[in-house]
């Protein structure tokens, strides 16, 4: 049985870790898996192979109008030569023209396209998304879910969550002792994850005097959170540390974990997180974080963009060890139905 991915790239990113570990697993159970990428940017271990089509995103219209019809063309010819049991495919940009190949496809909508779609991307979701060969729109959480089938009246929705793996054990790195101790957040520095939010509301709290801030990834907003930072005179209280190939040894080493975006899809973050049981605070923003979440069982939903409840969440709970050892506890069960090889079963269910 050959199962095919298809998505833009492997590098760093929320979806190129899903098929990472799906095509991993799928590997693992004895599936010949090839993922079809557009561009070879690859920041994650996979299994099976990796067609590249050498056909990257570009800005210009013109261009992209151009590179759209070839990836339809080409992608055609790559399924007519592969001809693969299941295709999966990630993202819009490779949806359309998954399904514009003609092949039957099960595509994942992975963030709200209300929110971060352009009208024209929203119109081929509402056109498109219909067509038959469209076997099923998978989508990260029960929220977009409804979104999809209320505000674009698609009926052929499935939510299948974002998988996790657990580790066994973790490589000790003397590196980070420097930081200790520390809280952690993770995400691109982008608008989105809404950063600016939690440097002012960490700066508002008692703990900033015993834990320092680490947030890893990279982004535009990298300047802007640098002067942020100087301005409010974090400089060695919070630290920026661009993106690392692995956060494993950040996870386990961490006091607690929080989340501040504006919108999500399903954040892999808090998953990630919540499997090395620590602690957590997220707003609770559309779409995702109150369908991992369960409000002082497994950690604090914070209202969203409100920076004194999130200072004040941070110290009740980073004060607490109570409240922390009582999250600790509940976390790997609250995500249990996550595993692997659960999550690869339902992916496979969707044909």
């Amino acid at each position: 049985m050959k199962i095919v991915f298809v998505i833009q790239t492997l590098a760093k990113g929320g979806a190129e870790r899903v098929v990472s570990l799906l095509s991993k697993e799928f590997s693992k159970q004895g599936f010949e898996v090839i993922i079809l990428l557009f561009d070879k940017k690859v920041s994650y271990e996979y299994g099976g192979e990796i067609l590249e089509l050498d056909l990257k995103a570009s800005s210009n219209i013109f261009k992209k109008g151009i590179n759209f019809i070839k990836r339809v063309k080409r992608v055609r010819e790559v399924f007519l030569e592969q001809k693969p049991d299941f295709i999966f495919s990630f993202v819009e940009s490779c949806n359309f023209v998954s399904i514009l190949s003609g092949f039957d496809v099960v595509v994942s909508i992975r963030n709200n396209p209300l929110k971060k779609h352009q009208f024209w991307q929203r119109v081929l979701i509402f056109i498109l998304y219909r067509f038959k060969n469209v076997k099923k729109i998978v989508t990260v959480s029960k929220e977009l879910e409804e979104i999809l089938k209320k505000r674009f009246l698609l009926s052929n929705v499935k939510t299948i969550s974002n998988p996790t793996v657990f580790k066994d054990s973790i490589n000790k790195d003397s590196m980070i002792d420097k930081f200790k101790p520390f809280i952690l957040s993770v995400g691109r520095l982008h608008e989105q994850k809404n950063f600016k939010l939690l440097i002012k509301a960490y700066n508002d709290t008692r703990l900033k005097e015993f834990a320092k801030l680490l947030i890893i990834g990279d982004g535009k907003e990298k300047k802007e959170l640098l002067r942020l930072i100087d301005d409010l005179s974090l400089n060695n209280r919070v630290y920026l540390l661009g993106e690392k190939d692995s956060l494993d040894i950040y996870y386990a080493n961490a006091k607690l974990f929080t989340l501040s975006s504006l919108y999500e899809g399903f954040p892999n973050v808090l998953i990630e997180a919540l499997s090395f049981c620590l602690p957590v605070i997220s707003t609770n923003c559309p779409t995702g974080p109150s369908e991992i979440i369960v409000d002082e069982f497994n950690g604090l939903l914070v209202k969203n963009g409100d920076q004194k409840e999130l200072s004040l969440a941070l110290d009740k709970l980073y004060f607490d060890k109570n409240l922390q050892d009582k999250f600790k506890k509940n976390a790997k069960n609250s995500i249990k139905h996550l595993e692997i090889n659960t999550i690869a079963r339902r992916w496979i269910e969707c044909y």
